[in-house]
């Protein structure tokens, strides 16, 4: 397959790598090309992404294949983001990387900070936990549309959440905020995309 010479470099998270190369093939379809010599067509991301899951009732949850981990600035707690899309709303689970007892309930909210400056606040609908996880549903019905638009068509920057930690005498507020690398952000679109496409 020839390609032509229209070359450019977009960094995307995968396992084999951390850059991969757009080309175009002959015939205009785009491949992205990755460094250990592998390729898939662009538009076959959702499937590289995403898989869909139905159950003996008939309904089904598309789920992204695997967890978005993403490394805190040294000496920080990490996010590990996963997504999956039901019946009713998209899925935002986020969950701190830590050693540490960190509570969210029915007050934490989350703030998303996009590329463009422009930013989200999203509150935790999970339910009151010491695990640091922080989950939100997306959707009309949910009256968060707005909000899931801006995840779907836009690239993060930051989130940010405000934990309350508990030790052994007191509970403080703690705020951390985590910068996504280019790649982590692509994947959290492009996976945010798939699952918009995804018919309930």
């Amino acid at each position: 397959m020839r390609f032509s010479l229209k070359l450019f470099v977009l960094f995307l998270y995968v396992p084999s790598a951390q850059a991969q190369t757009v080309a175009e093939t002959k015939d205009g379809r785009q491949v992205i090309l990755n460094n250990n010599g592998t390729w898939i067509y662009a538009d076959s991301l959702c499937n590289y992404f995403t898989h869909t899951k139905t159950y003996a009732d008939g309904k089904s949850v598309t789920y992204a294949n695997n967890s978005i981990k993403i490394n805190g600035e040294q000496g920080k707690s990490g996010l590990e983001v996963t997504l999956l899309k039901t019946s009713q709303s998209v899925v935002v689970n986020i969950a701190i990387v830590s050693p540490e007892i960190w509570c969210t309930d029915e007050n934490t909210k989350a703030i998303i900070v996009f590329t463009d400056g422009k930013k989200i606040e999203l509150a935790n609908m999970g339910g009151k936990n010491c695990k640091g996880l922080f989950s939100c549903f997306l959707s009309p019905v949910m009256g968060n549309k707005k909000e899931l638009e801006r995840l779907i068509g836009k690239s993060i920057k930051t989130i940010t959440i405000s934990y309350a930690i508990n030790n052994s005498e007191t509970t403080e507020t703690n705020t951390v905020e985590t910068l996504l690398t280019k790649g982590e952000a692509f994947r959290i679109k492009t996976i945010m995309e798939c699952l918009s496409q995804q018919k309930p």
